[in-house]
């Protein structure tokens, strides 16, 4: 998950980014955390789908866009993101929430930053939730949605990423279905394999295609469910759902 945060002010961004690392910790949440100081700057580096999470002080600096131009083009360009305004003042409470989910109002206090990612939920789930597994007696936080697949060995799984595979050992299949997916679209199509929807670009009669060109089997009696599933989950992906 990535969290930007444009706010003119060194110590009040400092603050905020204070605030924000403690309930990440808290809740034993991974992001990445940019910062800017003006909205020029942020849109610059902004494109759709790179930033999950977006706190925007909507006054910034007086001789350039204001956070509330900034909310504006990024709420045209992308549907998804979590826009969060931080001011001093609540003069633009009614028409910032058409554009905002939340509204934090300075000096900054740890209650109201915890309310605010409460509302940044969904996001939280789908890009942030990590699991933890055992890998040559180190203990590994990984992130649910860089997953692509994972295969059973033996008494082994083995969990493919775009950039290679680690093996976590004395580890099964029902333990990682036991809810510690919840918030990432995986799905088990075999015996031995789970997939994660998200890479998935084509399905055939027996495998999902994924988009770096691995194919992971379905078995022969989780076919009419994969098929289900893979159309459920692409329906809502063009709906703008996920």
């Amino acid at each position: 998950m990535k969290i930007a945060i444009c706010e003119d002010n060194t110590k009040e961004a400092r603050q905020l980014e204070e605030a924000l690392t403690r309930y990440l910790e808290a809740n034993s949440l991974s992001a990445e955390i940019d910062i800017f100081v003006n909205a020029e700057d942020f849109l610059s580096e902004f494109e759709p789908g790179k930033y999950q999470i977006i706190f925007m002080d909507i006054y910034l600096k007086k001789d350039g866009k204001t956070g509330m131009d900034a909310a504006i083009k990024v709420r045209e360009a992308d549907k998804n993101a979590a826009l969060i305004f931080v001011t001093q003042t609540e003069d633009y409470l009614r028409a910032g929430y058409s554009v905002a989910v939340f509204y934090i109002v300075k000096p900054i206090k740890q209650e109201d930053m915890n309310a605010a990612m409460e509302k940044c939920q969904i996001q939280i789930e789908n890009f942030a939730k990590t699991i933890e597994i055992i890998v040559n007696r180190q203990l590994l936080k990984i992130k649910l949605r860089d997953i692509y697949f994972i295969e059973s060995i033996k008494k082994a799984c083995v969990f493919v990423f775009a950039a290679g595979q680690v093996t976590a050992v004395n580890m099964s299949m029902d333990t990682l279905l036991d809810d510690k997916f919840e918030g990432v679209p995986f799905v088990r199509c075999h015996r031995s394999y789970i997939v994660n929807l998200l890479y998935v670009k084509d399905i055939s009669k027996n495998d999902f295609i994924l988009e770096n060109g691995n194919r992971v089997p379905i078995g022969r009696t989780y076919q009419a469910a994969m098929r289900k599933a893979y159309k459920e989950y692409f329906l809502k992906l063009i709906q703008g759902k996920i």
